[in-house]
């Protein structure tokens, strides 16, 4: 088909199929310059509910900011957890008023606290929430008794019977917090 001015010209169909087949190998290219996406494991959860329920033995908590995820999967999209997951817990909350220095006070013999100094590898999520560095005590005894001690009753998140826990539990007398790192290792 010829216009006025006598050249050929291409059909618009033509056209838009030419368009498609030379944008198409453009696309998955251009779809990777998206924003990046938080990743899961790092966005700071701040609900009570999921702490009350593993942690019940420490007592009643507030105001957490914390870290749960597969440190196996860490990174990748969330998945349903495999049979050897490694789940982390981390993180700081603050229990009521006075609540530190009565577990440091009526601690039984063996969850003897002494001065402990925070790790050094915290999550860089949580370090806004953490008001202070200094001044944290500690006991192997108390995280034993801790980590073996029931879920809070009715917990659908339990861990398994066969799940093994191991982490710490630092408390901060002058102003009540908790900070908590536990790893639960499936069997």
């Amino acid at each position: 088909m010829a216009d006025l001015s006598g050249r050929t010209s291409t059909s618009r169909r033509s056209f838009l199929i030419l368009l498609g087949v030379t944008a198409l190998p453009v696309l998955p290219a251009a779809a990777g310059c998206a924003a990046p996406v938080v990743e899961d494991h790092l966005k700071v959860q701040t609900r009570t509910e999921p702490l009350r329920l593993r942690f019940a033995a420490v007592g009643e908590m507030s105001d957490p900011h914390w870290l749960g995820y597969d440190i196996d999967e860490a990174g990748k999209r969330q998945t349903i957890p495999g049979q050897d997951s490694r789940i982390r817990m981390v993180g700081v909350a603050r229990l009521p008023k006075g609540a530190v220095t009565g577990i440091l006070q009526s601690a039984p013999p063996g969850d003897r606290f002494e001065p402990a100094a925070l790790p050094a590898d915290i999550p860089a999520p949580l370090v806004p929430h953490l008001p202070v560095r200094d001044g944290w005590h500690a006991s192997t005894g108390y995280d034993a008794r801790i980590l073996a001690a029931p879920a809070a009753p009715g917990n659908p998140t339990a861990p398994d019977t066969n799940d093994r826990a191991d982490g710490r539990f630092f408390l901060h007398e002058e102003r009540d917090l908790v900070w908590f790192d536990v790893l639960y290792l499936s069997a």
